[in-house]
């Protein structure tokens, strides 16, 4: 799971950390979920990460990349809340990989999973597990 730094902990607590921690893996342990994790506000990862026995499709710098856009694309996304209201999650499907995110606060959850993986099946999931995690310091 993610590794903590002081400097990632700025906006939440070791006990929320430890939660957000906990949801991922019960996530993880979903039927073709290759990684779980939390993205906090400047695109780093604070919990979670790839399933055990899982290798990224990218190499660590570009998942570290992936993380920091995915961030920035769900910012600007939001300044159509206003209008359209706000996000409930991101969904895209690629060839070899699809990729869910669902906003906590300022955090994002960030899901990959096979392809062929049913991703209502799987955003359903994320909300029942991540929607009752209150963050402390936001």
């Amino acid at each position: 799971m993610a590794k903590i730094t002081k400097e990632i902990m700025s906006d939440t607590t070791v006990e929320d950390i430890k939660k957000l921690d906990v949801a991922c893996k019960e996530l993880s342990n979903e039927n073709k979920i290759r990684h779980v994790g939390v993205i906090n506000n400047l695109g780093r990862l604070i919990a979670g990460g790839f399933k055990v026995g899982i290798s990224p499709l990218l190499d660590s710098d570009k998942v570290a990349m992936t993380y920091m856009q995915m961030q920035l694309d769900f910012k600007m996304r939001q300044e159509l809340d206003e209008v359209l209201g706000p996000i409930d999650y991101i969904a895209s499907r690629r060839t070899k990989q699809l990729i869910i995110s669902v906003p906590i606060k300022d955090n994002l959850v960030l899901i990959s999973a096979e392809p062929d993986a049913d991703d209502k099946q799987i955003i359903k999931k994320a909300e029942e597990l991540f929607d009752d995690i209150i963050i402390s310091t936001i």
